[in-house]
């Protein structure tokens, strides 16, 4: 993106003549504000009356990393033209320190700031690329995500002074945000914060509204949708998360433990720069970027993802470490329990489902080997806590297992508490005790978290954590699913049909499964006369979309024999590119397979197995 930088001696002067004697200093009190009708080369400028200063010199502050993005995106690179000023208009000397901090001199006389920032989404920086949950758009007069720590910093030590957000806003646009506006008229809004945590845990997006309000559980979740086509909208979303909302709050004891969510969703229309969908998390609030797509496509999509960013509403917001509660923005230190924070969290997310029916017990099943299958390619001898302590450096590779060997600790750990209390006691009991034990105010220690647990539930868990989280063993799934009913083979050879051993990924354009490598196709496969490029549209006669495949594959996988009457209907280019719809046809072939992570009930489960799996499956 270009940059205009302005030289006029007559520009400039009319700059400090308007920002002169504008604003006073209030003590603690940050007042920003900024103008989203002032759109320059996708940039927006932010203006800052700073709290009163006592010291000579102080530092200005742009993020390095936030609460759950676990990176460096050093949010300071995307911050130009900064300015400091004493109340006429002067301009104080300013050092940049590094990317993301600026030292002020004269500070005592400082009285406002003002700066240019550029939006992440649409940057001309390919380093370290910000992925979009977790980043900023400006479309001029269309859309405007406002990630707050991609805009506002800090002074110092000045973290938990209050915040006033003054947004000037395009006629008729609305803010969809967590936050309750303290002044709102049609073309301004004023934000109360009460500190810059708080602030960066509340996520904006302006826009012509679509919105949705629905009431569970004693609060107003909103669900606020920005899709540039109209091709979906908050009112078919919300009716799709709905279910899972409502199952939630059940698996939450009935009552959810906030007044207010927001479920801010952009949906986009073309490939995005990281070339990934997904959400960022927050105490009320999550941010998603998804494809544009019918509501029924994205249905079981948005399912998935909302289910585990709404659980954060536990953690961190109840349960959370000192590391979380005195989170340093600039100079992090990491905390030893992504166990926790995600992986407990991921394994509600699936876990819920099936116990409020969500999903059928072969599904979940199907999901927990997927979780098995995903964490092999991270590394199993490393202790979990050694990862989290250092997931933003010398581990930062095997962040990713947090969602998979994370969710695994959770089931292992819920099983093992359910045997332990003969089924009355589960890990959703320990997180309500751990949640009344702490709270949003008080935050527990990282060595001492093991302890606790162990204090509230039973001595054998404290060895479960030393042996398998803090050390290297791995988890003892074997024996675990066992006492639920459920045998687990790391190691199988089976016989069944294939789908013909191709190699597929994702189209986001096509919302397809394309296939993407031919070479290792079975007897099956060149039966069928798959291609690359073949894009899947139909399965013996059921049409494919996101929500379904999974379930229509599975289902031949598990239940297909020999013989059977294959047809699958592929979209394929000619040799012009133009595409057209190809049925390929063939009779199953039953061969031997290698399988790893074979899950399947006991068919004829003891009575303690009945009744345990019972106490982890049912509500």
């Amino acid at each position: 993106m270009k940059k205009i930088v302005m030289s006029c001696l007559a520009c400039m002067t009319a700059i400090t003549m308007a920002l002169a004697d504008t604003g006073k200093p209030e003590k603690n009190l940050y007042q920003y504000s900024i103008d989203l009708t002032k759109v320059q080369n996708d940039q927006l400028t932010v203006n800052l009356i700073v709290p009163a200063m006592k010291k000579k010199e102080v530092v200005y502050y742009m993020p390095k990393i936030v609460p759950g993005t676990y990176a460096n995106y050093n949010f300071g690179r995307f911050v130009s033209n900064f300015t400091a000023r004493d109340k006429k208009g002067k301009v104080l000397p300013v050092e940049k320190i590094d990317e993301n901090s600026w030292r002020i001199k004269n500070a005592k006389n400082l009285n406002r700031i003002s700066y240019d920032v550029q939006d992440t989404w649409d940057t001309d920086i390919r380093e370290d690329f910000v992925f979009e949950p977790g980043g900023t758009n400006i479309e001029k007069d269309t859309n405007f995500v406002l990630n707050t720590h991609g805009f506002f910093g800090y002074i110092d030590d000045l973290k938990r002074a209050k915040y006033e957000i003054n947004i000037t806003k395009p006629d008729g646009f609305y803010g969809s945000t967590s936050l309750t506006a303290a002044k709102t008229s049609n073309t301004q809004d004023v934000y109360e914060v009460g500190s810059y945590m708080d602030l960066v845990d509340a996520p904006m997006m302006y826009n012509r509204p679509d919105t949705t309000v629905l009431k569970i559980g004693g609060a107003d979740i909103l669900v606020s949708v920005y899709s540039p086509n109209k091709v979906a909208s908050s009112k078919e979303i919300a009716a799709n998360i709905d279910e899972v909302l409502n199952a939630q709050k059940e698996y939450l004891g009935g009552q959810l433990p906030i007044k207010k969510y927001a479920f801010i969703i952009y949906l986009f229309d073309k490939p995005t720069k990281s070339g990934s969908m997904g959400a960022l998390e927050h105490s009320y609030s999550s941010l998603y970027t998804l494809p544009e797509a019918q509501p029924e496509y994205l249905a079981q999509t948005v399912r998935d993802v909302s289910a585990h960013e709404f659980f954060h509403i536990l953690t961190p917001l109840s349960i959370h470490s000192e590391e979380i509660h005195n989170f340093d923005f600039n100079s992090p230190k990491m905390s030893k329990h992504l166990w926790l924070y995600e992986g407990v969290t991921e394994y509600f997310a699936g876990h819920m489902q099936v116990k409020h029916g969500i999903i059928d017990v072969p599904q979940y099943i199907g999901m927990i080997q997927e979780k098995m299958m995903a964490a092999e390619q991270f590394n199993d001898t490393l202790p979990f806590t050694v990862m989290s302590k250092n997931a933003l450096d010398i581990h930062k590779d095997q962040y990713g297992n947090v969602y998979q060997k994370g969710a695994l600790i959770g089931l292992a750990l819920d099983i093992k508490l359910r045997e332990l209390s003969q089924g009355k006691y589960g890990l959703q009991n320990l997180m309500q005790d751990l949640a009344k034990t702490y709270g949003k105010e008080k935050a527990f220690n990282d060595d001492e978290l093991f302890d606790q647990i162990a204090k509230l539930t039973y001595p054998e868990i404290r060895t479960f954590f030393a042996k398998h989280v803090e050390g290297n063993e791995p988890l003892p799934l074997k024996e675990l699913l066992s006492k639920v009913g459920v045998t687990y083979e790391p190691n199988s050879v089976t016989k069944g049909v294939t789908l013909g051993n191709m190699e597929v990924n994702f189209n986001p354009e096509t919302q397809r499964l394309v296939v993407t490598n031919t070479e290792q196709l079975d007897q099956f496969g060149k039966e069928m006369g798959f291609k690359e490029g073949d894009e899947f549209v139909a399965f013996n006669g059921t049409k494919l979309s996101i929500e379904n495949i999974q379930k229509v594959i599975m289902d031949y996988m598990m239940n297909g024999k020999a013989g059977d009457e294959v047809t699958m209907l592929v979209a394929r280019k000619d040799d012009q590119g133009k595409e057209k719809e190809v049925k390929l046809r063939a009779k199953a072939i039953e061969t031997e397979k290698q399988q790893r992570h074979v899950l399947k009930p006991v068919e004829a489960p003891s009575a303690e197995q009945t009744a345990l799996r019972k106490a982890w499956l049912q509500p």
